[in-house]
């Protein structure tokens, strides 16, 4: 171990750093690629369609939900909970920090690639959960939609544009974004499994309706926010080959260095 990470782990982890920050500011390699590619359009107008439908039924859910509480109920708030950032962030900080402090130069090739591999990935969740979540909160603050907890005060329909407080970020949710960011990074790092992932996370995303944290739209608006944030910081590193590679036909890009046992179909 002392081999990998000898002394001098802090200006090994700055010169890492820097050398990254510099790469992700230099201009895009080859044939340009659109941020936005066509097939995302699509998808986005199929959410804001499911956003559009959910949203006259938040207040007969939410009023079920209110109406509904047992054991059952509480144990799937609690497992809601699997939405929280910092399942994300601290094993991706803890992975991205291992890996920028290690001596790369006297590391044999194959463990250069693992380590390449592990740094630029980690990174990526980090920051996909990061920025998704952080846009999310600005957007929560311009719609101020009240919480499920003031319905029997406000409805389900109050909202409070630019009021800074936890009582009017509903819309949408946070958890929901992370895990729509987290479902899109899984999607690139395993594309053949994209829909299961998707469905999978989806479903988590909607125990927050279950918590009485949310509204169903709250959980949708929030899903597909995170989604197309990550989609679109993918593409970006894409067009300059930092850690994917564009895939021709398709919205996310390939995870470089991450091999398949078959070509990817979806």
């Amino acid at each position: 171990m002392g081999q990998i990470w000898p002394g001098g782990r802090l200006r090994r982890l700055g010169r890492t750093v820097s050398f990254s920050w510099r790469r992700l500011w230099r201009k895009p390699v080859g044939t340009p690629l659109p941020v936005w590619p066509a097939a995302l359009t699509p998808v986005v107008v199929a959410g804001a369609v499911a956003i559009a439908v959910l949203f006259p039924i938040d207040a007969m859910t939410i009023d079920f939900m209110l109406g509904h509480r047992n054991a059952l109920t509480a144990w799937l708030a609690w497992l809601s909970d699997v939405g929280l950032s910092q399942w994300y962030l601290v094993p991706a900080l803890a992975i991205y920090l291992a890996a920028a402090t290690a001596d790369w130069q006297n590391a044999g090739y194959r463990l250069k690639a693992r380590l390449t591999l592990l740094f630029g990935q980690a990174a990526f969740m980090f920051a996909a959960v990061a920025i998704s979540g952080i846009a999310v909160n600005l957007v929560k603050i311009a719609f101020g939609r009240a919480r499920p907890s003031m319905f029997g005060e406000l409805g389900a329909y109050h909202f409070s544009p630019l009021v800074v407080s936890k009582y009017f970020s509903s819309f949408p949710s946070g958890h929901a974004t992370t895990l729509g960011a987290a479902a899109a990074v899984l999607a690139i790092w395993f594309p053949r499994h994209w829909l299961p992932i998707t469905v999978v996370a989806l479903g988590f995303a909607m125990l927050r309706v279950v918590a009485r944290a949310h509204y169903p739209s709250d959980v949708a608006a929030g899903f597909l926010f995170g989604w197309v944030v990550v989609a679109l910081m993918a593409r970006m590193l894409a067009a300059r080959r930092m850690g994917f590679r564009p895939r021709e036909g398709k919205i996310l890009p390939e995870a470089i260095g991450i091999r398949r046992s078959r070509p990817d179909r979806g």
